[in-house]
């Protein structure tokens, strides 16, 4: 039985619900994806800004302290991410289905699950944060840096977390450009803060950390009050829609599980790879950090690409109409391609320039973050396709193929080669773990994505069936 008449959309709410249901699918994608992909880039501007303001202290050990954090800053992302992704399947698909007291159920339910896990990581951060590092592989030269960047970053994760659910409940109901607005926001002031804490009020590597939460909390602030002044179809703000049951859980963990494993031993496989790299020096840390962080950029960008397509495609599968679902699909496709190619070839050719702007003190680090990132170019087209896999399964609600694919992408595949390609391969099986495992969860993605494609077409047959 339908509840539309709980909490029905306001004008605003009502024309991107329209967006949803029937504007032109490429249009109606790119609109949403714009601003999603804005807003995944500013998220990796986030570290990014960091360590190219770090860079500027001429100190490899403060530039490989942020790597040593980086892992962190991931989970940190990832719990927000789990909750947030995970209600955002539920609301778009309920939403099709005309059912907005259960989507604002599981918005509720997320939004105050991430606050309490966001202050339980605080105190967390704010006690352990050495013996975090160690595990991440902070070397003795490291840590007492590492230690002041990441006990700031981890006692301000409660924005980070509230700030990446938020986005993707906004998402969710097609407010992508507000979303992007407030993490905007929040770059634009840590870009502003960061020379300002680090080189005026001289506090160096933790100016860094403080501008990066006093962005956080604003940008988050900002996303706050789209709900207070009403302009949402649902209210995740409201403490009585909060349902503290196993079938709200379920729902949500099922599609945000996945994003949750995928963080989890992404972190864990950075962690052994800063291990593996330590051998060789803070320079092939150093290096690594880097280049993950560029790639971050990209990858961040195809994730928005897929963050785009999740409300589009679980809105009309929640409908019904598998038609628009399917051209939805084939878009991120081209476009996940195209992007990956570019990248790839830009990272071939200019590797060295780029790694010169971030280390231009170091020659060591240059030249072994120009093999990373060479490396790293070469599987950007499979790496592209990939993401667009584990959003795909998100949007449909098939969150037994989203855990596959993480599991196989970050633990499966990545952590035995992070162990195993060192000792064979020396530095350059260091660089060639990451862009191994991506190739090879790719390839079971393809096996996975083909399941899904098969399940459209019985549902496409089952609803010409029923139809009068």
């Amino acid at each position: 039985m339908s509840d539309s008449s709980h909490n029905s959309p306001a004008s605003s709410a009502s024309r991107r619900i329209q967006l949803l249901a029937h504007g032109p699918v490429p249009k109606t994608l790119f609109s949403l994806a714009a601003p999603a992909i804005a807003g995944m880039l500013v998220l990796a501007v986030y570290n990014v800004v960091d360590t190219v303001f770090v860079s500027f202290l001429r100190d490899t050990t403060a530039i490989a302290a942020t790597g040593i954090v980086f892992p962190l800053f991931q989970l940190i992302g990832a719990v927000g991410l789990t909750f947030g992704m995970g209600a955002a399947s539920v609301i778009s698909r309920r939403m099709g289905e005309n059912k907005y007291k259960e989507a604002e159920q599981s918005g509720a339910t997320a939004f105050y699950s991430s606050l309490a896990a966001g202050l339980l990581l605080s105190l967390i951060g704010a006690i352990f944060i050495e013996p975090i590092l160690r595990v991440f592989g902070a070397t003795d030269s490291i840590i007492a840096q590492g230690s002041l960047y990441g006990r700031i970053i981890l006692g301000g994760s409660v924005f980070q977390i509230l700030n990446m659910t938020l986005n993707n409940l906004l998402r969710s109901e097609g407010a992508s450009l507000y979303s992007s607005m407030g993490q905007i926001l929040g770059a634009v002031l840590n870009i502003i803060l960061d020379p300002i804490f680090i080189f005026v009020l001289d506090m160096g590597i933790t100016g860094a950390a403080v501008a990066t939460i006093i962005a956080q909390s604003v940008s988050t602030a900002f996303l706050i009050s789209f709900y207070l002044r009403g302009r949402g179809a649902i209210n995740p703000l409201r403490p009585g829609s909060v349902r503290i049951n196993l079938p709200t859980y379920r729902a949500i963990m099922a599609l945000g599980a996945p994003t949750l494993v995928r963080q989890l031993l992404g972190s864990v496989s950075f962690g052994i790879l800063n291990n593996a790299a330590s051998a060789f020096g803070d320079a092939a840390i150093a290096a690594i950090s880097v280049t993950m962080r560029i790639f971050m950029l990209l990858l961040m960008a195809l994730i928005g690409l897929a963050q785009g397509l999740q409300p589009l495609v679980g809105y009309n599968y929640g409908s019904g109409n598998i038609p628009r679902v399917r051209e939805g699909i084939r878009v991120v496709y081209i476009t996940a391609a195209l992007v990956g190619l570019v990248a790839g070839i830009i990272a071939m050719i200019f590797a060295p320039g780029i790694m010169r702007f971030f280390a231009p003190q170091d020659p060591d680090v240059i030249r072994m973050g120009s093999m990373a990132m060479r490396y790293m170019a070469v599987v950007m087209v499979p790496t592209g396709l990939l993401l667009m896999f584990g959003g795909i399964f998100q949007a449909l609600g098939d969150g037994r193929s989203a855990m596959i694919l993480a599991a196989g992408q970050q633990g499966g595949f990545l952590i035995p080669l992070v162990i195993f390609l060192p000792k064979v391969l020396g530095i350059h099986g260091v660089f060639l773990a990451q862009p191994a495992g991506f190739l090879f969860s790719f390839f079971i993605g393809l096996i996975l994505i083909r399941k899904s494609s098969h399940a459209l077409s019985k549902a496409e047959r089952e609803l010409s069936a029923a139809a009068p």
